[in-house]
């Protein structure tokens, strides 16, 4: 479990600290539907299609260090590429599936988190690009009714 909270918790918080520091307003609005989706996904997911290598008898406590770190923290990073960097649109989506995707695919080889039911990393992409895609569509209301306001 300690993996899981280096690499899902603590590590991505040093992130989460700075651009919490830098990009307030941004981090304010997005962390929690971040927070959100990844709950969602992974309630779901722990529940039907993967498991950790670690888990509790409460499901949803093995997720929650990604929940409230990882997971949240990289759809503030997605939407601080695309607002502040002007990154295409695409290319964003692919960079950030892929690359989580990817890390997801070494977390399996390491025998980390283990798919069952069907699931496999084709799948987790495709959960990926799902949540991105709801994380891309709040920014766009966002920035419609509270960012240019």
């Amino acid at each position: 479990m300690l993996f899981h909270i280096i690499v899902g918790f603590i590590l991505p918080w040093i992130v989460g600290v700075y651009l919490f520091r830098n990009q307030k307003k941004l981090f304010i609005i997005f962390y929690p539907i971040g927070a959100a989706i990844s709950f969602l996904i992974n309630e779901i997911g722990f529940n039907y299609f993967w498991k950790m290598d670690k888990t509790f008898e409460e499901l949803s406590l093995t997720s929650l260090p990604y929940d409230l770190g990882l997971y949240p923290i990289l759809c503030c990073l997605f939407i601080c590429t695309i607002h502040y960097k002007k990154m295409p649109i695409l290319i964003a989506f692919l960079v950030f599936t892929i690359g989580i995707t990817f890390g997801e695919f070494i977390a399996v080889l390491l025998e980390k988190l283990v798919y069952r039911n069907g699931w496999d990393v084709i799948w987790s992409g495709v959960s990926y690009l799902t949540a991105y895609f709801i994380v891309y569509l709040y920014y766009k209301l966002v920035r419609k009714f509270i960012l240019y306001k």
